[in-house]
């Protein structure tokens, strides 16, 4: 047996607005260590890396909660006027560092807590001279692989720069942030190879709750396609490098067993949410399992009865612009029950509508309990058509017969008009992102998408002026405690 060294990582601050409290000691950069000890048999390597899926999770609503307040600063999602919302913050692109400290802390810890625990299996693991149980581990390994590659993933969108750590010996040394170019190139994208590499076409768990070499491939493609953007600009290159990872899952999804649900509204369902067709990844929370969502209340609005949180509203203006279809009607709720009767949204407290894509993972009855149960969607099998569709787009200027296909099925299942044949690359382009943020809503991509392709300023009159467009940076601040206990010059304009 081996004794790896995790050091603990900034814990985050508390839970502020409705998201429930829970204290968490704050401790420093490195200040205590963690021993983990792996036996040489793959039961417990298997269940030391379904640990960090809840390590992702990150403590009632971590990223399930603080990835969605987040994406309040893009078009999609707004919050509730009501009085000392720290969110509208967020939403109107003022955020703060201490005010909002929370949400940026959270996510810190959050991914750093699945990187350290990562590096401890990866680093941690002698592989058996047996070559066929050689190959089972490098499946589980394949696992702490892909999740390390995506938590760097999420922080460096997020943070840009940022320490390097790879080992439980490197976290001892003392750090500094190295570029966001070498984060990808010298940890993300060598992780993600390794993962689709060596994960199985089935995931072990048998659904999304683990991820596949589908879902490791997804997810490369999304990193080539943000590498294509801000702040990088690679450019044709690596939408080449995404249009390949994406294409490459689509040629396999017979013999994987992936296609898209025929109803789009099964796949929020609680009693579906192990159909292992479409979500590739994804946490799944549970009440009873403790790891609990935020849809118990978080998307009702104050007046509903029993009464919601409304910390997220949709957008009255960007539903407005979507296309009437099937999936829009089941995505909003634009009446609902209060104490005084039903009310309109127009009519509501708030004079917002709610979105109800996750209404049916209710704990107990409508808006009745915080915690609830449901599916945080990381990646679908949608995503890899739409990345396709845009990536080939932008790789060679043409549209092909492909990747007007894969926008297409998407179209068809919504229930909404499809994209016709012959359309400009820049229309289709346009149509590939809009469709993107229709599919999705909500799902905890928005805010990226816009960004690595430069379009907040079209969507978000706040831009103008804010410390994104002063600063030409997409970037939040690195929480505080981070800055004054490393020394570090935080992003531009914090």
């Amino acid at each position: 047996m081996n004794k790896i060294v995790s050091t603990l990582l900034m814990a985050g601050a508390l839970f502020t607005t409705s998201c429930v409290d829970l204290v968490q000691e704050p401790q420093s950069w490195i200040t205590k260590e963690n021993y983990i000890q792996l036996p040489q048999d793959i039961s417990q390597l298997q269940k030391a890396t379904s640990g960090l899926y809840n390590n992702f999770w990150g403590n009632n609503y971590g990223f399930n909660c603080r990835m969605m307040r987040i994406n309040t600063a893009a078009d999609q999602i707004v919050t509730s006027p009501k009085p000392n919302n720290v969110m509208l913050l967020i939403q109107n692109l003022t955020p703060n560092p201490t005010v909002n400290n929370a949400d940026w802390a959270t996510m810190w810890s959050t991914m750093w807590s699945v990187i350290t625990s990562s590096n401890a299996i990866i680093s941690g693991t002698p592989i058996p001279e047996d070559a066929t149980l050689a190959a089972k581990y490098r499946e589980v390994l394949g696992e702490a692989y892909f999740m390390r590659a995506l938590s760097y993933f999420y922080l460096v969108r997020l943070y840009g720069d940022l320490p390097l750590i790879k080992s439980p010996e490197e976290a001892l040394l003392p750090q500094q942030r190295v570029s966001a170019e070498s984060i990808y190139t010298t940890i993300i994208v060598p992780d993600l190879e390794t993962a689709v590499n060596t994960l199985p076409s089935k995931s072990r768990s048998g659904n999304s709750s683990t991820p596949s070499k589908w879902a490791a491939k997804t997810l490369l493609a999304d990193v080539y396609m943000t590498m294509a953007g801000w702040p990088l600009k690679k450019g044709t290159s690596y939408y080449v490098k995404a249009a390949a990872e994406a294409l490459g899952v689509i040629e396999n999804a017979a013999g994987a067993g992936l296609f898209l649900t025929p109803e789009y509204s099964d796949l929020w369902k609680e009693a579906k949410k192990t159909d292992a067709n479409e979500h590739l990844f994804a946490i799944h929370n549970s009440v009873a399992n403790k790891n609990p969502s935020q849809y118990g209340k978080s998307f009702y609005a104050r007046d509903h009865s029993p009464a919601g949180w409304a910390d997220y509203h949709g957008n009255p203006d960007y539903m407005n612009a979507t296309p009437a279809s099937k999936r829009k009607t089941f995505n909003y709720s634009t009446s609902w029950k209060t104490s005084a009767g039903t009310v309109s949204w127009e009519n509501s407290l708030d004079k917002l509508p709610c979105i109800s894509k996750y209404y049916d993972y209710n704990q107990g009855g409508p808006a009745t309990n915080a915690l609830s149960n449901g599916l945080t969607p990381i990646y679908r099998y949608a995503d890899a058509l739409l990345i396709y569709a845009e990536a080939s787009t932008q790789a060679t200027g043409t549209v092909n017969t492909l990747a007007l296909q894969c926008l297409n099925d998407v179209q068809r299942r919504a229930g909404s008009t499809v994209t016709p044949q012959g359309v400009s690359a820049a229309d289709f382009d346009k149509a590939v992102l809009d469709e993107k943020g229709w599919e999705f809503l909500a799902e905890y991509k928005r805010w990226f998408d816009l960004v690595r392709r430069e379009k907040l300023a079209g969507v978000k009159t706040q831009y103008a002026g804010s410390v994104f467009q002063k600063n030409n940076s997409y970037l939040f601040p690195v929480p505080v405690e981070q800055i004054q206990m490393t020394g570090w010059s935080n992003n531009p304009g914090y």
